[in-house]
């Protein structure tokens, strides 16, 4: 019984972990192309080193 239980919580940690991790990623992707004349404000932050 015990490991039915730790089983499931461990099904629902990994779900919440991968719901969270889907939520944060772009679907675009981050594009630090600079060759787009975008000003460096304009850039997503881990382009400006932020």
């Amino acid at each position: 019984m015990r490991s039915i239980i730790s089983f499931v919580l461990l099904s629902f940690f990994v779900i919440i972990l991968g719901a969270c991790q889907a939520s944060s990623t772009s679907p675009d992707g981050i594009s630090c192309d600079f060759r787009q004349e975008k000003p460096l404000w304009e850039m997503p932050l881990v382009c400006q080193g932020k």
